[in-house]
């Protein structure tokens, strides 16, 4: 793990304030795409799709948030400055970024157990010292990152999400695109893009929960946990799931190659706070071949 502990989450807010609703201070996850606020805790899959090369994460920040619509409605707008896992200023120049999220739900039913939602966020952002490098791996962690753009110039980036999700019982499919404008420097204006679409399915008949007021997916609760005396005499929850997620870091005069990630998973959630996850990861990288990869995750969250 490195043998350091790293800041995650940490900030100071109000509640209720006047024609704004909610304000944060602090260091915490920019308000921009479905599967990035989603906490990894609860992610159908053990690693997030490639569109995470554009996503921002944690960074220091003021946000202002609110729900509308009787929770049918979030919104959040944020000015943030990049920092490290601390929460420290790197120390290099760079302006602020600004990011912002709306989403909707059009249908809601049953408590969540049948929900539409649709998403569209926006950032602006200024790289630090005016270098720009894109990079991502075929959704495995301990893989090496098999995309990758280099240093390159740029006054500043543009990065447009698109996010919708379905859930009908313990059916649901979510997908997302991202775009991203590139201002580069000394070469023409860039642009990439990446997506991906996922399907699940609760073999056991659970549902994938929502939480309403921060327009995320949350907790997997089992109808019966595993176990065989007292109260728990059950399986637990069965999920199968499958992805389909493309990252595009070519353009013009920036080589950072195409790939395509297939990813296949089962996931057997003991209770609540305990899962065991299997992923099958196939990943083809544009004109250098392909990459099958095995993962496995015990996983306790408390």
């Amino acid at each position: 793990a490195g043998g350091d502990a790293d800041f995650r989450d940490v900030y100071i807010g109000l509640r209720n304030v006047p024609f704004v609703g909610n304000i944060r201070v602090g260091q915490f996850k920019e308000p921009f795409s479905l599967e990035q606020l989603e906490s990894a805790n609860y992610i159908t899959f053990m690693e997030r799709s490639l569109i995470t090369a554009f996503v921002p994460d944690r960074n220091t920040g003021f946000m202002a948030f609110n729900t509308l619509f009787s929770d049918r409605m979030t919104w959040a707008v944020g000015v943030f400055r990049d920092s490290d896992d601390y929460g420290d200023d790197p120390g290099h120049d760079g302006d602020y970024s600004y990011t912002g999220r709306v989403t909707f739900l059009p249908w809601y039913a049953e408590d969540g157990k049948k929900l539409l939602h649709v998403g569209l966020a926006y950032s602006h952002r200024s790289p630090q010292d005016r270098v720009l490098r894109l990079r991502e791996r075929p959704e495995a962690h301990l893989a090496p990152r098999f995309l990758d753009t280099g240093n390159f110039g740029a006054k500043r980036m543009d990065l447009l999400g698109l996010e919708t999700a379905l859930v009908y019982g313990p059916f649901s499919v979510q997908s997302e695109y991202v775009q991203a404008w590139v201002d580069a420097i000394n070469t023409y204006d860039t642009e990439f893009c990446g997506a991906y679409v996922q399907l699940s399915y609760f073999l056991t008949g659970e549902h994938r929960p929502y939480d309403r007021k921060a327009g995320t997916f949350t907790r997997v609760h089992p109808k019966k946990n595993f176990g065989f005396t007292g109260g728990d005499r059950g399986w637990g929850a069965w999920e199968v799931a499958a992805r389909y997620s493309f990252l595009d870091l070519d353009d013009r005069r920036i080589s950072g190659s195409e790939m395509s990630d297939f990813t296949l998973g089962l996931n057997w959630y003991l209770n609540p706070n305990t899962r065991v996850m299997w992923n099958y990861v196939f990943a083809d990288l544009s004109h250098e071949g392909d990459a099958s990869i095995f993962e496995m995750r015990f996983q306790i969250d408390f």
